[in-house]
């Protein structure tokens, strides 16, 4: 009776564990929520995007495009561009490949269901939609990062042969990463390789490669019905960016 007793502790103990363990693992996986099997109808766009992307067909993406997408103040204008000139102003010049792959990099993602728009102004009165990346929700981008990756190691120093000190798969970390804000040591270019600077806790700091982060993700994307038919809103650059 006496075993019994002592065995059933040590297996509460180790209940206990793997209970904190599979919530970890759910809080992470969290991060990255896809939605779009919300919407039928919006999965069928969201087919119709990547095969443009993969595709790399300005005419398809042009008729993807709401009569006029917002795209932020540096763009082609503060009240948003026509569809001729977003296409001008993006895909028609030598940097389209890398506009692209951030295209593909956003929706890859996921999309997260919004209720209303954040961008409400003459142009676009359109409620709700789908807005990707998806972790846009459970992040402040100017105080926090997501690691987009599995086993990513974090660093003691900003190089390849540093100290790993802990591996991370979407994990979320505060760090400086207001792009107007941010310390000098909060980006580290070091032998053609960008570091961030995360924060582990109050006192131990780590560094990232900074392309399995959501820091290297400038854009956002929202898609919102326009006369009933699927179309994109805006690929925006957030404040700061």
């Amino acid at each position: 009776m006496r075993i019994l007793f002592s065995i059933k502790p040590k297996l509460m103990i180790l209940f206990i564990l793997i209970a904190v363990l599979f919530v970890c693992h759910q809080v992470s996986a969290q991060l990255i929520q896809d939605e779009t099997y919300k919407d039928q109808s919006f999965w069928k766009f969201r087919i119709k995007l990547e095969n443009c992307i993969v595709q790399k067909d300005t005419n398809l993406l042009k008729s993807l495009l709401a009569e006029r997408i917002y795209v932020s103040k540096d763009g082609c204008g503060a009240n948003g561009c026509s569809k001729d000139e977003f296409i001008k102003y993006y895909y028609s010049h030598g940097g389209q490949a890398e506009l692209w792959e951030e295209m593909e990099k956003i929706i890859r993602f996921g999309f997260h269901r919004i209720e209303s728009n954040k961008f409400i102004y003459p142009i676009l009165r359109e409620e709700g939609g789908f807005q990707a990346p998806s972790y846009l929700k459970k992040v402040n981008t100017e105080e926090e990062v997501i690691i987009l990756g599995e086993f990513v190691n974090i660093r003691e120093k900003p190089d390849l042969n540093a100290k790993i000190i802990k591996q991370a798969s979407f994990e979320k970390f505060h760090c400086d990463c207001n792009i107007i804000t941010h310390k000098e040591t909060t980006i580290q270019r070091v032998e053609g390789m960008d570091w961030l600077e995360i924060y582990l806790n109050d006192s131990q700091v780590g560094y990232v490669a900074a392309n399995y982060t959501s820091y290297f993700i400038y854009k956002e994307m929202t898609i919102s019905k326009v006369n009933g038919e699927w179309k994109i809103i805006s690929f925006y650059n957030p404040p700061g960016c």
